[in-house]
């Protein structure tokens, strides 16, 4: 009887707050501010009475307002503060926190819908002030828009994932070129922001006063009420779809293959998730004539998972691809140091020294240097002298030396190879390959650089067969990648010294069981006894042309890759037979 009592008063109330609703950005049907204060006032007494229900009477009266006719502002008045009372009550069970998550987000969407792009509301029966979070390093954000109004690239990315209480924002403003800005996307600085109801006040002339927070999301966190804690959604996926849509890194692809001049000063490590000093990196190297962007759906996959986006901070590499990839691992590698120092240096965890990387294509190429010690293998493929004995040249030396000599980076965990010409492509040798590359322009830093060396050091002390790849101010990248070329065979001899996987793509068959039949399957770029790895943890042929990184298979498996704890390197799923 009781019940059917409140439900009654329940829709007489609705009854007269929908008979009296607003101007367009509060209650729609409302012809006068003095009505907008009426219904305010008949809510401050639903209010109070709320205030005295128990657990159990909100239980059964808070469900209910999930089904109320109509969007106006006291409807999600009421289902805002029902939530609230009902969540400070007593710990819930997970049907009951489902519908006061559901009451409590959804109210707060409407708010957040009246008060945006701007981040406050005046009415004079409403007043919303959002309170915003600083970024990481202090600095306000000048943009904010809904996570819910943006749609994603991919139609199997569009539901925001994950649960919590909350409502997911992403905050937006310039990139500084300053500081921490530096390892940051151009496009801007995008992040993860959860609103949540901070007050809910009444002030004397009636109007109701919403104060809402924002917090910056980079990890777990929970929403305190007075008798219980819930989780806040974490949505840490839909800041990268925003930087996404505003990128224009597809731009630099092609001029970083033939024109690198303009690129250039593009080159580094970008972390697209804030920069933490107690998160492990996980670094993504794309291949020729890419870039970033190819990274989408492994970056989106771990961006949406509960457990590894906790465990993973994300740094996407670009370097223009027309330059050899010795000399762009080079750059790539000081890049990665500062990087890992600067996190370091500001007290960062043991966890910044188990780095998880992922290459593809020749970016694998680049990726082997990161866990290779050459000695002076590949130095003495080039050259007739050591480097002590050209102390003639030192000046030109100390710039050209980290190309062909260097040592594993100690802060790597595992490397994962996808689609990796380790002995070399033939499509390199292509008669398209060689047209192509009469229009690759290399950049004017490193042909200086190399072609100061050799003149400096005589042309004779070139071995005979680097010669035809030294001179003339250096090699382009498709001349590297011949299986003919002298340094990416010597790479192949050198050990790894962490663990390493391979993703091979396939276009025809996914298993091989002898040499004739393994010779039989290519990704159309490169074949598998190029792709091969036979000291590699585990390896794995997926369905391929040349972009395993959009595969299915191998995603899963890089997932299960980075479930791995660290220093630990297990055979996962199915390998090859």
């Amino acid at each position: 009887m009781q019940t059917r009592l409140k439900k009654i008063s329940l829709f007489l109330l609705c009854l007269f707050l929908l008979g009296g609703c607003t101007s367009p950005h509060f209650l729609k049907l409302l012809p006068s501010t003095k009505r907008a204060l009426e219904a305010n006032q008949l809510f401050s007494y639903q209010y109070a009475r709320m205030q005295q229900m128990d657990a159990a009477e909100l239980a059964l009266y808070c469900p209910d307002l999930l089904n109320l006719p109509d969007e106006t502002a006291n409807k999600s008045l009421l289902q805002l503060s029902c939530a609230q009372f009902w969540l400070s009550s007593s710990h819930l069970t997970n049907i009951e926190l489902q519908q006061a998550t559901r009451l409590y987000n959804q109210s707060l969407t409407h708010f957040l819908q009246l008060m945006l792009p701007k981040q406050k509301y005046r009415h004079p029966a409403l007043r919303i002030v959002l309170e915003p979070p600083l970024d990481e390093t202090g600095l306000p954000f000048e943009n904010f828009v809904l996570a819910s109004d943006f749609q994603a690239i991919k139609s199997h990315h569009q539901q925001i994932k994950g649960t919590g209480l909350g409502v997911s924002l992403v905050a937006a403003r310039e990139n500084t070129g300053k500081g921490w800005d530096k390892n940051y996307p151009p496009e801007g600085i995008f992040r993860s922001v959860t609103v949540s109801l901070k007050e809910l006040k009444f002030n004397k002339d009636l109007q109701i006063q919403l104060t809402l927070q924002g917090h910056m999301m980079q990890e777990a966190a929970e929403l305190k009420f007075s008798s219980a804690s819930y989780p806040l959604l974490y949505d840490a996926a839909s800041s990268y779809l925003w930087l996404m849509q505003q990128a224009k890194l597809a731009d630099l692809e092609l001029p970083g293959l033939f024109n690198a001049e303009l690129a250039d000063n593009k080159l580094g490590i970008y972390s697209v998730t804030p920069l933490q000093k107690n998160k492990q990196p996980l670094l993504m190297i794309h291949g020729l004539n890419s870039s970033p962007l190819i990274w989408y759906e492994l970056t989106m996959a771990v961006l949406q998972d509960e457990e590894l986006k906790q465990r993973y901070q994300i740094w996407h590499a670009f370097y223009p691809s027309g330059p050899p990839p010795f000399y762009n691992s080079m750059r790539l590698r000081k890049k990665l140091d500062e990087l890992h120092h600067m996190l370091k240096a500001e007290g960062g965890s043991g966890v910044l020294d188990q780095m998880l990387v992922v290459g593809h294509s020749m970016g694998g190429i680049i990726s082997k240097t990161l866990v290779q010690n050459t000695g002076y293998l590949l130095w003495d493929i080039s050259f007739t002298e050591r480097p002590e004995q050209i102390g003639y040249a030192q000046k030109e030396l100390d710039k050209i030396q980290d190309i062909f000599i260097f040592k594993a980076r100690p802060y790597i965990d595992k490397v994962v190879f996808m689609d990796t010409p380790h002995g070399g492509s033939e499509s390199s040798e292509s008669v398209l390959a060689k047209v192509a590359s009469w229009f690759i322009n290399l950049p004017k830093n490193f042909t200086l650089i190399l072609s100061n060396f050799i003149l400096k050091l005589g042309p004779d002390k070139v071995t005979l067969p680097m010669r035809e790849y030294l001179s003339g101010g250096g090699p382009h990248s498709v001349q590297v990648l011949s299986p003919r070329h002298p340094l990416l065979q010597g790479l192949n001899k050198l050990e790894y010294q962490r663990p390493v996987y391979s993703i091979v793509g396939s276009d025809g068959a996914l298993s091989c069981k002898d040499e004739k039949s393994c010779s039989q399957i290519s990704d159309g770029v490169v074949p598998f006894f190029s792709a091969h790895q036979a000291k590699a943890v585990q390896e794995i042929i997926v369905p391929s042309s040349h972009n395993s990184y959009q595969s299915p298979q191998a995603i899963e498996f890089l997932l299960q890759v980075l479930r791995q704890p660290a220093g630990e390197a297990k055979i996962v799923g199915k390998a090859i037979e």
